[in-house]
């Protein structure tokens, strides 16, 4: 007789978190979009944020801080390389110390130096993380991913928008470019450079055009840029002035390429990606193209994905890219949030708690079990003193560490004052000496300077002469074990007849008694 066996679904308790990660909806200021990374769709979205659609936004270039530093290869494996880096930035890269700051890093082993890596740190004020998305917060709660844009380029190479190559993501806002270089679908190097557009509308002001601001200035670049068949005879000098202040531009990113080039292993760039603050600007991959003898293209990404033919943020398509391809591959190294969403209640600390106190009152409802229930709660309070104690105890290490450094390089500084006070003395010993003996036995003051000339070469101190019957008798040190041998000898070389007693070392100096005969 074969029984069938009725197996019960409990799929529900499978997913600690309630979301698909082949939904993102990126958010940024009025911008809304939702994306289906499955079925490769871009929609507007106008519905509430809450829902199991991942939530997005990203942080704008601006408002990071980069640093980048190399070490030996050899020393990453000896050092906690958190707690190094962390010690570095807030030392090195003009970090406030009172505040705190959110620190994500790559390690690049691409330098032409193959024995130092470099780590490109990409740093934002956690004051800016929870004040700058309110209005997200308040309607949703949580955000899942706050991505930032030199991070997220590597999904385009995961996600096969892009083949992998050497290319240059290149940024021009009003004041500064931003530029981002990867290699074969790897970050490369992270760097800013403080000139933008702001140069080519100091120049276009001062041709004095009527009515000419900001908003003629973005209308100029993003509706005619660099196509000269949109401009009016008249306007030729608008276009001239224009194409000749951006070849200033593409100098500097040729310079940034050849740096790249000088210091990276690689051979060349094969691609350049541009965009500006006001988006893409007409003509300009043309131009590029032509001046540098490199592919160029705008940042519209999102094309395969936009059926609807929106314009969206490139940024935030970016944003919501990585934010799939990071929950897809439980991956969140670069994930700027600090506002996660909570797992389900039952994977949440007050819902097992809940539970467990349920089953248990509800099958025994005996005093032992509520003690268990009292220890869990003991065991998750010691974890978490155990976890702030061992932050903590990170940054007092930290703080010993810099003490140590401190107090190292205040007793290097004593040992050379000391040091420099003590050969000062000397000099000045040797000096008084030499002037008194000069001047009492004016016929062997040629005799003295010989004297004189081979104590200074030999770095021999002086403490006592004198002269009488012929004889001169010097006691004399050093703090080298054979300096004193050597100016004997030069002495013996130069024709004076010496003896001398035998040299001692006292107090880290060696001593001796030297006479000279005539």
């Amino acid at each position: 007789m074969n029984l069938k066996i009725k197996k019960f679904d409990f799929g529900f308790l499978n997913n600690r978190y309630n979301y698909d990660y082949n939904k993102v909806i990126g958010v940024k200021n009025k911008e809304r979009y939702i994306l289906y990374n499955d079925k490769k769709l871009l929609r507007i979205y106008r519905e509430n944020l809450k829902s199991q659609a991942l939530l997005s936004s990203y942080v704008p270039i601006e408002d990071a801080i980069f640093y980048n530093f190399t070490i030996e290869s050899t020393v990453l494996e000896k050092i906690d390389l958190e707690a190094f880096i962390e010690t570095k930035v807030y030392e090195e890269a003009g970090l406030s110390e009172t505040e705190k700051y959110i620190i994500k890093y790559k390690i690049i082993d691409k330098l032409n130096n193959e024995k130092e890596i470099l780590i490109q740190t990409v740093i934002v004020p956690e004051n800016y993380i929870k004040s700058s998305y309110d209005y997200i917060l308040k309607e949703a709660g949580y955000i899942d991913y706050i991505s930032f844009p030199a991070f997220a380029y590597k999904t385009l190479y995961d996600e096969n928008i892009l083949q992998k190559a050497d290319d240059v993501f290149v940024v021009v806002l009003f004041d500064k470019i931003f530029f981002t270089f990867y290699s074969e679908g790897e970050l490369l190097y992270i760097n800013t450079i403080s000139d933008g557009l702001n140069k080519i509308y100091d120049r276009l002001e001062e041709l004095k055009i009527k009515n000419f601001d900001k908003n003629l200035f973005q209308k100029l670049l993003s509706k005619k840029g660099f196509l000269k068949e949109k401009y009016f005879n008249k306007e030729n000098i608008i276009y001239k002035t224009i194409a000749e202040e951006f070849q200033k531009r593409i100098y500097l990113i040729n310079e940034q390429i050849l740096n790249v080039i000088e210091n990276y292993n690689i051979d060349k760039i094969d691609r350049i990606f541009i965009t500006s603050e006001y988006g893409t600007i007409p003509g300009i991959n043309d131009y590029i193209k032509k001046s540098l003898n490199i592919k160029s293209f705008g940042f519209e990404f999102y094309e395969k994905y936009n059926l609807d033919r929106l314009l969206v943020d490139p940024f935030l398509f970016l944003g919501m890219l990585e934010s799939s391809y990071a929950y897809k591959t439980n991956n969140l190294k670069y994930n700027y949030s600090l506002f996660l969403r909570k797992p389900k209640f039952i994977y949440r600390t007050s819902g097992i708690l809940l539970l467990s106190t349920v089953a248990i009152t509800a099958l025994f409802s005996s005093y032992p079990f509520y003690l268990y229930i009292k220890g869990l709660n003991f065991k998750k309070r010691a974890i978490n003193t155990k976890l702030k104690l061992n932050k903590i105890n990170l940054q007092k290490n930290i703080l010993k560490s810099r003490i140590l450094r401190y107090k190292k390089d205040i007793k290097y500084v004593e040992k050379d004052i000391k040091k420099n006070e003590e050969a000062i003395n000397n000099y000045e010993n040797l000096i008084n000496n030499i002037y008194k003996f000069k001047f009492s036995y004016l016929p062997k003051s040629q005799e003295v300077v010989d004297l004189t000339m081979l104590m200074n070469k030999y770095n021999i101190f002086l403490k006592t002469m004198s002269y009488k019957d012929d004889i001169y008798l010097m006691n004399v040190y050093s703090y080298d074990d054979d300096k004193i041998a050597k100016f004997i000898n030069a002495l013996v070389n130069s024709g004076f007849n010496v003896y001398f007693d035998k040299i001692i070392k006292k107090n880290n100096k060696y001593t001796t008694t030297i006479r000279i005969e005539e």
